[in-house]
């Protein structure tokens, strides 16, 4: 069945339980933490349209060292970039002390970003970030900090085909 982000658009409440479980009413199925992320979030943005139709979403853990390679969009890149080497200078600066703290305390991020594999995307790429690009370019800036361990697993979501049976 294709589930039509028009369709998912055409439940939206501003309430984002709600708006989830009408689009599982619909079948929909992907975690709440992608759902607000994706669908709630960039609500009536259809450029995501095309990406998260079709995936399956499983929580994953990456090193640092797979994150370095993930691809970042360009139109997204500076926004990485910038909180990379702001977090070198200075380490991690955030207007919300959960974060810094989080950061502090976990060495990772608090809410995971969403990364989609290269078969969703139709490139030999691994990985690609969809969501999260200050989160990524804050953790890069702490690797090369020498603050996180390279061998740290950092959990996210990933995106990827839907597996044929």
């Amino acid at each position: 069945m294709t589930i039509r982000w028009s369709t998912v658009q055409g439940v939206y409440t501003a309430d984002v339980q709600e708006h989830w479980t009408r689009s599982r009413s619909l079948g929909l199925d992907c975690p709440l933490d992608v759902f607000e992320q994706l669908f709630f979030d960039h609500h009536g943005d259809d450029d995501f349209a095309g990406v998260v139709r079709f995936v399956d979403w499983e929580e994953r853990g990456l090193s640092g060292v797979a994150l370095q390679r993930v691809a970042v969009p360009r139109p997204y890149q500076h926004a990485v970039d910038e909180a990379r080497y702001r977090t070198l200078a200075e380490g991690i600066q955030d207007d919300r002390s959960e974060i810094v703290e989080h950061w502090c305390t976990a060495g990772t991020w608090l809410r995971l970003p969403i990364l989609v594999a290269g078969d969703v995307m139709g490139t030999a790429l691994d990985n690609e970030c969809l969501v999260g690009f200050t989160r990524r370019g804050n953790l890069l800036g702490l690797l090369d900090r020498g603050d996180a361990p390279e061998a740290t697993r950092h959990r996210e979501w990933l995106g990827s085909a839907p597996r044929r049976h």
